[in-house]
């Protein structure tokens, strides 16, 4: 409902002010709202030093011990030392494929597309670097996908297996 009111109105006042109010209420999700709030201020308004101070009031609200907020905090810093890499070093085609495939790892395929596509255009006049951007990227998105294909693949066949072993009765017919 924030990201709403801001994204219509742009009134970043009120949607935090509504999402500050969710975290006073008794039994508030506090990984949600902050999470949302977090995505909100980076990745829509571009707060990220205030999205940076949201990280710590959360650590210090739910304490050391939660594994979502650790999962979450990797995944943003993580990004802003990719996003500082390329700006350092903007004529290094691995710096820019790392970065995608950083994008490509935490789950955002549209943000390894927009990195690749500001790589490509850095390297408008380096055709051997757009293709060599390009097979990395795509080798390391199909061999996600394959992984992640291959997993679920393998995890069902471990539950389906157990249960068409066949039971003592069913050998004994087989000895008749």
């Amino acid at each position: 409902m924030a990201l709403n009111l801001y994204a219509e109105y742009g009134d970043m006042a009120e949607a935090r002010g509504l999402l500050r109010g969710g975290l006073m209420q008794r039994d508030a999700d506090y990984g949600s709202i902050y999470r949302g709030w977090i995505a909100m201020e980076a990745d829509h308004a571009g707060n990220v030093d205030f999205a940076r101070a949201l990280f710590g009031e959360w650590r210090a609200l739910c304490g050391d011990q939660d594994g979502g907020f650790w999962c979450r905090y990797i995944a943003f810093e993580a990004r802003d030392v990719a996003e500082a890499a390329v700006a350092a070093c903007p004529r290094e085609p691995a710096v820019h494929a790392k970065c995608a495939r950083l994008e490509l790892l935490l789950g955002h395929e549209d943000r390894a597309s927009a990195v690749l596509a500001r790589a490509l255009a850095a390297f408008d006049s380096d055709a051997a670097a757009q293709e060599w951007l390009v097979d990395q990227v795509r080798v390391y998105r199909d061999a996600l996908r394959r992984r992640t294909l291959a997993g679920r693949l393998l995890s069902c066949c471990r539950a389906v297996m157990p249960s068409r072993r066949p039971h003592g009765g069913y050998e004994k017919l087989h000895s008749v």
